[in-house]
């Protein structure tokens, strides 16, 4: 039962997770297997059988969540876009080296977290939480291969093989992007995986040196001599990145628990004394490498809940503020400096104080949002980096005004906001409110099309020009838009002025629709045009979308590039969007089965357990 829980909470907290983790319980279930059961052929195929239909029971339970999520990820563009690494990491060397930096960071941080410094001053591979992190106390280098000495020569191969396995990826980065199915260059979780042995291993030594009253003291010395040698391992071009004091630390640790195994080992020695002194050493490593950890980095002080900084700065009441005077259901605020203290940008701030904006940080962004700022020449959308951390349309202001981007945020000085055709309308403490002139509705109507191929010949000043007049159509769809008027290209060659922007912009708002209600996953509003016309919403299009115009199913389309439209006919329209994530609904019945199957086979086990205890 708790298995089978277990990993139904694992399906639910990242569903990606599950192809490393099946790795390793396929390792781990296979040696504990082996380790406390003497037969094999069909008693281990019957168990594994059923240890993988407890894992799939686990898995179906969280279906109806897993289902949308494997569909979002398989569409991202990091897995099926241009800027996935698979075909990247495939093609590296499979038994080339770690490179002499992860090399050095993997060895230090295997003594010490901080080693290489805490959070931002980290000085090793990657980032502080990204590199490798196998340190779980120095008592676990020292005594874990003591753990081998303690098996029978079955065992031995056994454990054999799965360290050699676990080994492979740190030695030979190749396997570590397997491990992560080469989605990514990182250790996360990898890292756990090397721990969770670590511990396993260090554990079962521990009490067998304790209840045998032996140790192996070859083993001990050739470890200690060889954790030494690592610990002042050459390597001159990083040593500033070495807290030496820890290294001593360190150093006097590693010397203090070989000698508590070494004593342990000998049968006449007064165990009550050593305990003592093991509790005392493990108590001042405790100590000193937390008190780095807790103490030597940023932290959250009290008072910064009450000061304006960090979130709590004074974007909050320039959110309230336009919340208070804009009772519109939906408009886009974009904010150009970033109210995270954090080293790096921030780029969900909207998520956070309560606003709409055009950034997006996630793993597995929407791939069409990710298409139409490529096509924009926003982002590149061949860097992965790019598509992960999408900066939205932060420097393209008449992209966020076609956006419904009405308001803007700034602590700028000069006129570069009012330049783009905002007003200041407040000021609170360092933050100003601008209105943007310009900002066109949620749901504007074009009456002009053009499709992608003629929109990439332009340069992307004349992109936005275009997209003002005109809807940009999939070459897929372009037979389908027929009855509408072709754009003229030569008009993006105009020069654009305040003028023209508003006249643009007025021309989209005409026949605009007026929303009567707004949530995530519903929108109804109204439309009334003279003429068939394009109704064009500036979210992503997606498939879960479904719309009806006057109560009649109609077909939305990709738009602009990766946007969302439907065509209206000429006269009074009522129009209601819905979302509902694809295979929510087949997911939901999975899952119900399967929690079914699952009390089921609980009720038997109980009543199969009640029957033989009477």
């Amino acid at each position: 039962f708790w298995f089978v829980i277990g990993i139904t909470l694992l399906t639910f907290l990242q569903p990606s997770l599950l192809f490393p983790y099946t790795l390793f319980l396929a390792c781990y279930i296979t040696a504990r297997y082996f380790d406390v059961n003497e037969k094999g052929g069909k008693d281990f195929i019957l168990f594994t059988a059923k240890t993988i239909g407890l894992a799939a029971l686990g898995v179906a339970i969280s279906a109806y969540q897993l289902l949308p999520d494997i569909l979002q990820i398989a569409e991202s563009p990091r897995v099926s876009g241009d800027a996935g690494l698979f075909d990247k990491l495939k093609q590296q060397p499979m038994f080339g080296l770690a490179d002499e930096v992860l090399r050095f960071t993997t060895v230090f941080r295997s003594f010490g977290s901080d080693m290489m410094g805490n959070g931002n001053s980290f000085r090793g591979w990657g980032n502080y939480l990204e590199a490798p992190l196998f340190y779980c106390g120095i008592l676990s280098l020292v005594i874990f291969p003591q753990f081998f000495s303690s098996l029978t020569n079955k065992q031995k191969r056994i454990y054999g093989v799965i360290t050699f396995l676990f080994c492979l990826p740190i030695l030979f980065p190749y396997f570590r992007y397997l491990f992560w199915a080469f989605s990514g260059d990182y250790f996360r979780t990898f890292s756990l995986v090397v721990v969770l042995f670590l511990l396993i291993y260090s554990a079962r030594a521990l009490n067998f040196i304790e209840k045998q009253g032996k140790s192996n003291k070859i083993v001990l010395g050739v470890t200690i001599l060889f954790l030494l040698f690592l610990l002042y391992t050459p390597g001159a071009a990083y040593k500033p990145g070495v807290k030496d004091g820890m290294r001593t630390m360190a150093t006097v640790l590693l010397l203090g628990y070989g000698f508590f195994v070494f004593r342990m080992g000998d049968a006449k020695a007064q165990k009550n004394n050593l305990r003592v002194l093991f509790l005392a050493v493990c108590v001042v490593e405790l100590i000193y490498f937390s008190f780095t950890t807790v103490n030597d980095r940023d932290t959250l002080r009290s008072g910064n809940l009450t000061e304006k900084v960090g979130f709590n700065d004074y974007s909050v009441e320039g959110i309230d503020y336009i919340k208070k005077i804009d009772k519109e259901a939906f408009y886009r605020v974009n904010k150009d400096y970033q109210s995270s203290p954090t080293q790096h940008l921030s780029i969900n701030e909207g998520k956070i104080q309560g606003y709409y904006g055009t950034s997006s940080y996630h793993s597995f962004n929407q791939k069409n949002y990710i298409k139409f700022l490529g096509e924009f020449g926003v982002i590149n959308v061949t860097n992965e980096m790019e598509t992960r951390w999408a900066k939205g349309l932060v420097e393209r202001p008449i992209l966020f005004s076609l956006a419904s981007g009405k308001y803007w945020l700034s602590k700028r000085t000069d006129n570069t906001i009012t330049s783009m055709g905002f007003d200041s309308i407040a000021k609170f403490g360092d933050v100003i409110v601008y209105k943007n002139s310009f900002a066109a509705p949620f749901g504007i109507t074009y009456d002009k099309i053009i499709n992608e191929a003629e929109l990439k010949k332009l340069s992307n000043i004349q992109k936005d020009f275009c997209v003002l007049r005109a809807c940009v159509i999939s070459k897929d769809d372009v037979n389908s838009f027929a009855a509408f008027k072709p754009f003229n290209l030569a008009d993006t060659n105009a020069v654009l002025t305040y003028n023209n922007l508003g006249a643009y912009i007025k021309d989209l708002k005409k026949d605009s629709l007026t929303i009567t209600k707004f949530s995530q996953n519903n929108i109804v509003g109204n439309v009334t045009v003279a003429e068939p016309k394009i109704l064009f919403f500036s979210f992503p299009f997606d498939e879960g979308w479904s719309a009806k115009v006057n109560n009649a199913e109609v077909k939305l389309y990709r738009v602009n590039v990766g946007l969302t439209g439907l065509m209206l006919n000429k006269g009074a329209n009522t129009v209601e969007l819905t979302f509902e994530p694809r295979l929510k609904n087949k997911g939901k019945l999975i899952s119900i089965v399967s929690f079914l199957l699952l009390a089921g086979l609980t009720g038997m086990g109980f009543y199969r357990n009640k029957k033989t205890a009477s």
